[in-house]
């Protein structure tokens, strides 16, 4: 009896002793069951604050983007890469010619249609091909997005503030000169641009606001812009959109009868993600029933003092 006990009794404590290390090694063990964010965040934590920040703004990414669109650096790395892409210019002739990517066919999206897309080699046969496509400030492009989706294309993206948001970012791989490629009609240079000197008009005095050194921590800083109409006729301001999501922009009021204004508030966040060294400017783009400026724009410009 008292030997079947001891051996009952070593059995016991070799139940507890496996118990107690299966425990103490499942708490030494990382969670790999946590989602990915949750992973992410705890990563980004344990790294030093430089480190953290730069992992979390890598890329100038903000998390903001819609599906649509991709970032002027993840372009600029594809070319870098001579990734196999097509890239397409949907604006004017006119502005083309001011300055334009590197080898990008143009196709002002006024114009988009499967005869004109076939002319300039974006047939059926390329449905599938990663087309990029992009304008001014981002708003033509879109509409161009969905033409080009509606027809079958399948692997389109939109660069988010067009060549503004290129171009205040200082990216390379920008030409200038006559367009030379292939055109979808004879007349593919003629600006044909209407002129009307009646109806809305819209009118900003002061369109460019410097805001100086700002420091990084400080918060988010505020400028008002004085927005009229020196027409006949009610200005439209639709909806308004900016060169980069580190910077919002709204107006108090979207019809602004003849000889009254309105105020136009710009924020931007200093903090909000990475930004390019010194000085550097962003976009707000005032799309409007004026004829003659459908896309008006006002200017930010900042220089973040990164010790502070």
């Amino acid at each position: 009896m008292n030997t079947t006990k001891a051996v009952i009794g070593l059995v016991v404590v070799a139940i507890i002793v496996a118990a107690l290390f299966l425990l103490l090694k499942n708490n030494d063990t990382p969670n790999t069951q946590a989602t990915g964010t949750e992973n992410v965040s705890r990563h980004i934590a344990d790294k030093p604050e430089n480190q953290a920040t730069e992992i979390a703004t890598s890329g100038h990414h903000d998390g903001n983007n819609p599906g649509f669109e991709i970032y002027p650096g993840d372009v600029v790395n594809k070319i870098k890469n001579n990734e196999d892409i097509i890239l397409l210019d949907v604006r004017r002739p006119d502005e083309y010619e001011t300055v334009h990517l590197e080898d990008a066919r143009l196709l002002p999206v006024e114009e988009l249609s499967v005869q004109t897309l076939e002319t300039i080699g974006l047939g059926a046969d390329m449905k599938d091909k990663e087309i990029i496509l992009y304008c001014r400030s981002g708003a033509r492009s879109q509409v161009a997005y969905n033409i080009m989706t509606s027809l079958g294309y399948t692997n389109l993206k939109s660069i988010q503030g067009g060549m503004i948001h290129w171009q205040e970012d200082g990216y390379p791989y920008t030409a200038s000169g006559v367009y030379s490629g292939p055109a979808w009609n004879t007349n593919a240079n003629v600006d044909k641009s209407p002129v009307t000197t009646s109806g809305a008009e819209i009118s900003i005095p002061n369109d460019f606001y410097d805001f100086g050194v700002i420091p990084r921590s400080g918060g988010t800083v505020l400028h008002e812009f004085i927005i009229s109409n020196p027409g006949s006729e009610n200005l439209e301001v639709g909806s308004l959109t900016t060169s980069c999501s580190c910077t919002t922009a709204s107006i108090d009021q979207n019809i602004i009868r003849p000889g009254e204004s309105a105020t136009l508030t710009v924020i931007f966040d200093p903090d909000f993600h990475e930004e390019p060294l010194g000085q550097f400017k962003r976009t707000v783009f005032i799309p409007t029933n004026d004829p003659n400026t459908p896309e008006a724009e006002v200017v930010i410009q900042v220089d973040i003092d990164e010790g502070n």
